[in-house]
């Protein structure tokens, strides 16, 4: 029995359409000369309060009942998804409450008091912010908006392979593989169904940050793996204890790998996409890119999708990683 089919993904897309924008699928030549293949990047980084989580939190938020919506809501996210259920929730004026730890980049914090939420800063190495979040809901009976591991925001999620899909279809572009960032696994796992049902002999991975691997891990081990909760990474949107039990399993039935990618790495690629495709990512939303730069995968003759997933990153650390030497 399936857990989640494409037509549901369809549904959400109807049901969000009004609220999302559809974001660029383009390629560049410099790119494309130096991999020697043809790669389409998805710039969900453009997309409304700066990545791919306003898709799940609308599809989420949109089938509250009545009630639900009056008495409120409480959500907690490292930043993207915060901002994103925050964004949605202040368009249909619904209080909403997001759990952050206190060390998220403060132009995720900033944004999500900016669209209207209440912030609770948590400390992520002594609390954890899913018993301060179910504290909450059960105190002032609060629907939990969780960040992936729920079919609506699966669903949600996928409406970027949707518009993927109707986007090669325009250039007769039939892709061999997919490369597509991984934290609980909502993103991939929504987008990686729809896009193998069209594509069936797609290659579909998942790039983490190498301390962060715990889907490469548990897709290797055929069980979901955690990961060592004392490691660090700048990628803070992919920080995930572990995949998400609706996701892995879906990502274990489509999914061909996945792989780890470090800081260093990733710097890097936050530069080269700057140069060469103009634009500004997170580092959460490079890693596919970086597993593509770095030659993590053969890709050569072949046509590659790669998601930048978001744009949240702090200016003066923007600032720092364009400046740093790294000869």
């Amino acid at each position: 029995m399936e857990i989640l089919t494409f037509d549901e993904i369809d549904k959400a897309y109807e049901r969000i359409r009004s609220l999302i924008m559809k974001t660029p699928l383009i390629s560049n030549e410099t790119i494309n000369n130096s991999t020697n293949s043809k790669v389409y990047f998805k710039l969900e980084n453009l997309q409304k309060t700066g990545s791919f989580k306003i898709r799940g939190a609308s599809n989420k938020i949109s089938q509250l009942s009545n009630e639900e919506k009056t008495n409120g809501i409480i959500s907690y996210s490292s930043g993207n998804h915060a901002q994103a259920v925050a964004y949605v929730s202040n368009y249909y004026g619904i209080p909403a409450t997001i759990v952050m730890p206190k060390n998220a980049p403060k132009i995720k914090i900033e944004n999500t008091k900016k669209y209207g939420a209440k912030v609770i800063l948590y400390d992520p190495l002594h609390e954890n912010r899913e018993k301060i979040a179910s504290e909450i809901s059960l105190k002032e009976n609060k629907t939990i908006i969780k960040p992936y591991d729920d079919l609506d925001i699966i669903a949600g999620q996928g409406t970027v392979g949707k518009e993927i899909v109707e986007q090669l279809r325009l250039e007769n572009i039939t892709p061999d593989m997919y490369l597509c960032c991984c934290g609980g696994g909502g993103l991939i796992s929504g987008s990686s169904l729809y896009l193998k049902h069209y594509y069936p002999n797609i290659k579909i991975f998942s790039v983490e940050p190498e301390q962060f691997n715990d889907t490469q891990l548990s897709l290797e081990n055929k069980k979901i793996v955690s990961n060592n909760k004392s490691s660090q990474s700048i990628c803070d949107a992919l920080l995930a204890t572990q995949p998400g039990n609706l996701t892995f399993a879906i990502n274990k039935e489509i999914l061909s790998g996945g792989f780890g990618v470090s800081d260093l790495e990733v710097k890097k690629t936050i530069i080269k996409l700057a140069e060469n495709l103009k634009i500004i990512a997170e580092p959460g939303g490079a890693v596919a890119a970086t597993a593509l730069l770095f030659n993590k995968v053969d890709i050569k003759n072949k046509n590659v999708v790669v998601m930048i997933s978001g744009g949240n990153i702090d200016y003066n650390f923007f600032s720092s990683i364009v400046n740093q030497d790294y000869e």
